[in-house]
């Protein structure tokens, strides 16, 4: 079972046991009512234990702020106990992607390689507020940043899990 983060929660909302959550993705989620989500607390302060819990979002609604209930926890000073924490899904509740689609966290650990002979791997992403940048781990055990653009990934192949790339010159 591989669980994906989705994003997280540092504060409740009102008294009747909601939570504020923050997510990485604001214009599409694939939380909804019923979803069985796994919560990992980010500090010793959480009530959560270290390995998470399961819970079940009982409500939950989107808009300027994502404010979900979860089955179970139904006043503030349960939620006031239980955050912050990080929210969990497994990957195998996203949606189906469309031909020529894929989820960037599908990329994680796939082999890359420039044509001047540079070979490593993607070893993480972020969302610089413009773009998805990769952190490209290189055979040699330097970390490079890369914008996820056609310029610099113009070749993305899920299926034989490869990726071309083209370094930027000033790197």
């Amino acid at each position: 079972m591989k669980l994906i983060e989705l994003g997280n929660c540092q504060k409740p909302h009102g008294i009747k046991g909601g939570f504020l959550f923050h997510l990485y993705n604001q214009t599409e989620s694939t939380l909804k009512k019923s979803l069985k989500i796994t919560l990992v607390p980010l500090s010793e302060e959480s009530s959560l234990k270290p390995e998470g819990e399961l819970f079940k979002i009982e409500k939950i609604s989107f808009g300027n702020k994502t404010v979900c209930y979860l089955e179970g926890v139904s006043d503030r000073n349960q939620t006031e106990a239980m955050v912050p924490f990080k929210i969990l899904i497994e990957r195998s509740l996203f949606p189906q992607t469309k031909e020529g689609e894929f989820y960037v966290t599908d990329l994680l650990g796939l082999e890359v390689h420039s044509q001047e002979g540079f070979k490593g791997e993607i070893f993480d992403f972020y969302d610089n507020g413009a773009q998805i940048v990769f952190v490209i781990k290189g055979s040699d055990g330097e970390l490079i940043d890369i914008p996820f653009t056609k310029q610099f990934f113009p070749v993305v192949d899920v299926a034989n899990q490869t990726i071309e790339i083209v370094i930027p010159e000033m790197i």
